[in-house]
């Protein structure tokens, strides 16, 4: 197995101590992480190996200045059928991180939803999304534009982050810069 690494900013960058909104004068970014959330992610991505990881991503969609944005909080995972080149939820799975929500966030109007998926491949290459992964991806459950697809290679380090657009010439996910920050 391959030694662990540190979760990576590679393709994102990474903010100490910034609130969680951008600030006039200040770049904004269709993605923000919470620092601890890339972490664990990473790890529990790096912990899988040889086998992929499928989890949810949890956050709020926000709006600042007319610009649309995802705050990922937390996450949440459950039962996978996994293997060195898949993952999928099983039903039972889909029911775990269900209950996992409520027993964290119980009935709290402001607790985080689901605003996409974080997903594995460790090849130690550049990952990119195979077919069954847009298959998936680009399809009810999953399909709400500016949903949010995490693709991490633990082995190689990448941690690449997607956008789900909808437009006249249908679904794309399109790569696109993510900040990290620390809680306040």
């Amino acid at each position: 197995m391959a030694a662990k690494q540190e979760p990576t900013a590679r393709e994102g960058i990474v903010l100490q101590n910034q609130p969680t909104e951008p600030e006039p004068g200040h770049p904004s970014y269709p993605v923000y992480m919470l620092e601890r959330v890339a972490a664990e992610i990473f790890t529990f991505c790096s912990d899988q190996e040889p086998l992929e990881a499928l989890g949810k991503l949890l956050g709020h969609r926000c709006e600042w200045e007319g610009r649309s944005f995802v705050r990922i909080v937390d996450w949440v995972t459950g039962e996978v059928v996994a293997s060195s080149t898949s993952a999928r939820f099983t039903p039972d799975g889909v029911r775990e991180c269900e209950t996992r929500l409520d027993q964290k966030y119980g009935d709290d109007t402001d607790r985080p939803r689901e605003v996409g998926l974080f997903h594995s491949h460790p090849f130690g290459s550049d990952p990119h999304f195979s077919s069954i992964d847009h298959a998936t991806f680009l399809n009810f459950p999953y399909d709400r534009a500016g949903n949010v697809f995490v693709l991490i290679d633990p082995l190689s380090g990448f941690f690449k982050t997607f956008l789900l657009e909808v437009g006249e010439e249908g679904k794309r996910l399109t790569q696109v810069p993510w900040a990290v920050y620390a809680s306040s």
